[in-house]
């Protein structure tokens, strides 16, 4: 007969188990999303194993859509984006697939995402222009955003919606696309 240790020990042992997340057996610390990459999946990636790879690092999304496309821009294809909170990950369906980029808009950023230079959207604006090594700023009439960029880092994109560059960063891409 089994001791009461023991069987506290393995009764504990299956608490822990069955409480943990399915998703943080395997999942990284930390997904990086960077200029040219989300986690380890390169832009131009794999959609598949982008698709996996966050399911598994961030669980289901709160949100999948399948898109047909843009009137603004009908080379771009079909989309599928999924969200995470502030986080959207754009796919381009077509063919083998491929990872498109990504994009932090309003709300709450997963808990595991790291952004570039640790800009997020509760940084100011100012304070990402002093933080993003080389940035340049401007007002950008037709989508009413004070774009940053930096030309260490061509695909990113940070962006406040007041003209004078106050308020807070209200958006940030490494794939910008008009029709998101």
């Amino acid at each position: 007969m089994p001791s009461y240790l023991a069987l506290a020990a393995t009764a504990a042992a299956l608490l822990t188990t069955l409480s943990a997340p399915a998703h943080s057996a395997t999942a990284p610390a930390v997904l990086a999303l960077t200029p040219t990459a989300v986690g380890r999946i390169p832009v131009g990636g794999p959609a598949d194993a982008a698709e996996r790879m966050l399911r598994r690092t961030l669980g289901p999304p709160d949100r999948a859509v399948d898109g047909k496309g843009c009137e603004l821009d009908p080379t771009a294809g079909p989309r599928r984006t999924l969200t995470w909170g502030a986080l959207t990950v754009s796919l381009a369906p077509a063919g083998r697939g491929r990872l498109v980029g990504w994009t932090i808009g309003t709300g709450r950023i997963p808990p595991r995402v790291r952004l570039p230079h640790g800009v997020t959207n509760t940084t100011t604006v100012r304070a990402a222009v002093r933080t993003i090594p080389g940035a340049t700023t401007r007002w950008d009439e037709v989508f009413q955003m004070y774009w940053i960029t930096a030309p260490a880092e061509p695909a990113m994109m940070w962006a406040g919606d007041h003209e004078d560059g106050s308020g807070r960063i209200a958006y940030i891409t490494n794939a910008f696309e008009p029709c998101e």
